[in-house]
């Protein structure tokens, strides 16, 4: 069983290496580690102003699109099910079963792809699903996950914990692993490195999301998937 902390094992924010982490059996990963960029392309066609990017998914299916054929992120809640969350989520795992609340010239987008696809374009929308949830589903297995997050009821019987209470969870996680990173960035990195424009001005960064995810780049690390890396 999986026993580092949720942040330590999670998967950057919507950009991993696109090989697949699935198994079959009961101990398949519940989702594979979302696309690199590499599997979007831009292109332009003679004099068409409006570009084009193309979109490789695992299937094997490829979708070329523009802006104006990709709608809104979909307002979906997966609250009350995982599972059928899963079944949604990744077109290279055993639960995928076709379908998906985002389609793109009428073929279902899986949804470990919507921030790849959202985030060349519309990306001031892009809420989708909740990300700490994403980071955390990418490099487990559905035993482990529910191992994690289940607790024991007053007849000493595990239940799993409702999806709003993992995600308590998994914030708390990330929060304290953002604070043991970020100090560290402060004593190995100078306070000069360690500051961000903002018109002309050059600012401290106080924010340990925005140190940590400064942090993870200059070691080239991936970026740990932090929401709020501009939020100074």
């Amino acid at each position: 069983m999986n026993t580092e902390p949720a942040a330590t094992i999670l998967a950057a924010s919507g950009e991993v290496p696109s090989t697949s982490t699935w198994e079959s059996g009961s101990t398949a990963s519940l989702a594979r580690e979302n696309p690199s960029t590499a599997d979007v392309t831009k292109s332009m066609s003679g004099n068409d102003e409006a570009p084009t990017r193309t979109l490789k998914m695992a299937s094997g299916k490829v979708v070329t699109f523009r802006e104006s054929a990709i709608p809104d992120p979909p307002a979906v809640s997966y609250a009350k099910s995982v599972e059928d969350l899963l079944l949604v989520w990744d077109d290279n795992s055993p639960q995928w079963r076709g379908v998906s609340p985002l389609k793109i010239n009428d073929i279902p987008i899986p949804i470990v792809y919507w921030p790849t696809v959202y985030k060349y374009w519309k990306a001031t929308q892009w809420k989708g699903v909740k990300k700490i949830l994403v980071r955390a589903m990418s490099h487990t297995t559905i035993e482990d996950f529910w191992a994690r997050f289940s607790t024991p009821d007053k007849h000493g019987q595990l239940q799993r914990m409702k999806y709003t209470r993992i995600l308590e969870a998994l914030a708390k996680e990330r929060k304290a692993e953002n604070a043991q990173l970020a100090d560290l960035a402060r004593m190995e990195l100078t306070a000069e490195q360690l500051t961000y424009r903002k018109g002309s001005q050059r600012y401290l960064m106080t924010k340990d999301s925005m140190i940590v995810a400064y942090y993870r780049k200059f070691k080239g690390f991936d970026s740990g998937g932090s929401d709020d890396e501009d939020d100074e």
